[in-house]
């Protein structure tokens, strides 16, 4: 099953290679520009996981951190703005065809005009937009195969420094006053780790069907992601894992033929009725299936209590980064009413109505809707809109019980900017495509106004 592109022909570097092998070049007396991007890149995403340094520069209570954890972001800001200034064409075309995450990330910026916490709004809020733009800027320079492998690199990088920690300095690596046992790698606790190493898997697993020139690689990190998805302990992890590889087994199972397509279609359509029904007539079947109760442990009181007060700023919310703040007021009342010392909304879509509103949540959604079609509607073509369906679905039940959505320097962010701005390239090449074939032949010219046939034997 080959990558495809567009053009329907294999994607490759810009110079015909691809990236492991760039990569292996390295040894030689010159290594090119563009090696040394990708080495950037993989560096940069490295950082954007905020593995490791959270933990060294920041507290859970404060996951920012101080000055220098700020600042250090500074560099790779500036070097995503001027990246993206070389490549403006398939920037300018991202900001058109897909202009929701641009203009949520203005909303988070300007916010500080009405926030309850204004310098803390404007600060995240620049952290947001710059972190949106480095997404878009890995959707402008690398193809999407380039992008796949870089990822895979990077979580295989992760995947190592995860299992270490735990398993060489459990004190660090593995959560001992609660969850006691449940690994926690180089992040405060287990539901991140466990959160994206089950990325991380379907990640791997995608690679393993479609590089087979590489497989003990990637085989090597989907093996190792699993295994630390299962030391988290984390049931969501799991659950987002499995669902990872539901989306790759009906891929492989719906390239059988169009009956089995059609067929399996029905299938996911009459499984997604009873799913619908069993949760609205015995929810409590299914959190126990998945080892839950029914309030979530106990993130439904918290929505309960914000949503109540999303409806005193519906549109426009109390800032971007401002609510969970130290003195906030509103923050102390939501601590106050659940008796817990509640750090973020869990939920994804309260967080970004907290933040900017149902204006942005708006906003937000119908770009995500506009991209999830885009993909579905041309995964039959090209197996890389089966990799943005496959992130974009754990990107939704990750959503559900975690604030991921919006979240500055954050790999998640990163990843799902970057497919949402391939995608838009995609959805520009394929109506240049169209215009090629429906544009007729241009007639040859004769300036000499000689007859053709003399003009064709002189062409010869």
């Amino acid at each position: 099953m080959p990558w495809r592109c567009s053009q329907q022909g294999p994607i490759r570097c810009a110079n015909g290679g691809s990236v492991v092998s760039l990569m292996s070049r390295s040894i030689a007396p010159a290594i090119s520009l563009r090696t040394l991007e990708y080495c950037a890149i993989i560096l940069f995403l490295l950082m954007f996981s905020q593995a490791l340094l959270g933990r060294l520069f920041a507290s859970e209570e404060n996951p920012e951190g101080g000055a220098f954890l700020r600042y250090i972001w500074l560099p790779i800001y500036g070097y995503a703005v001027l990246a993206l200034a070389l490549r403006w064409r398939n920037f300018l075309t991202i900001l058109l065809r897909s202009p929701g995450l641009t203009i949520i990330c203005l909303m988070a910026v300007a916010s500080m005009l009405w926030s309850i916490d204004p310098g803390t709004s404007l600060r995240r809020g620049i952290a947001i937009f710059f972190t949106t733009m480095f997404g878009f800027y890995i959707a402008s320079a690398l193809s999407w195969r380039e992008m796949i492998t870089i990822l895979g690199i990077v979580w295989i990088i992760l995947g190592i420094g995860n299992f270490l920690a735990g398993a060489l300095v459990p004190g660090f690596g593995v959560m001992h006053e609660i969850h006691v046992g449940a690994w926690r790698g180089l992040w405060f606790e287990k539901n991140a780790m466990g959160g994206n190493f089950a990325r991380a898997a379907f990640i791997f697993g995608f690679l393993l069907m479609m590089d087979k020139h590489r497989r003990k690689i990637w085989g090597f990190g989907f093996i190792l992601s699993v295994m630390l998805v299962l030391l988290s302990t984390s049931k969501t992890s799991l659950l987002g894992m499995l669902l990872g590889f539901g989306v790759l087994v009906l891929y492989l199972w719906m390239q059988q033929g169009k009956l089995v397509t059609v067929s399996t279609l029905w299938l996911i359509l009459a499984s997604s009725l009873a799913a619908t029904f069993v949760v609205i007539l015995a929810p409590e079947v299914l959190v126990k299936i998945i080892g839950r109760d029914l309030t979530f442990t106990g993130r439904t009181y918290i929505w309960e209590v914000l949503i109540d007060l999303i409806g005193q700023r519906p549109v426009l919310g109390y800032g971007y980064g401002a609510f969970w703040g130290e003195y906030s007021a509103p923050a102390n009342m939501v601590r106050t009413i659940t008796e817990w010392p509640v750090p973020t909304a869990h939920n994804g879509i309260i967080e970004v109505a907290l933040a900017i509103g149902w204006l942005g949540v708006a906003i937000f959604l119908f770009d995500f809707v506009l991209n999830f079609f885009r993909a579905a509607f041309t995964v039959h073509k090209r197996p890389t809109s089966l990799f943005a369906l496959g992130i974009f679905l754990l990107f939704v039940l990750f959503s559900i019980s975690e604030s991921v959505i919006m979240q500055q320097n954050s790999l998640a962010w990163v990843s799902y900017s970057a497919i949402v701005g391939r995608l838009s390239i995609d959805a520009r090449e394929r109506v240049e495509a169209a215009r090629r074939v429906k544009s007729p032949p241009r007639e040859i010219s004769n300036p000499l106004d000689l007859p053709v046939p003399a003009l064709r034997g002189r062409l010869r």
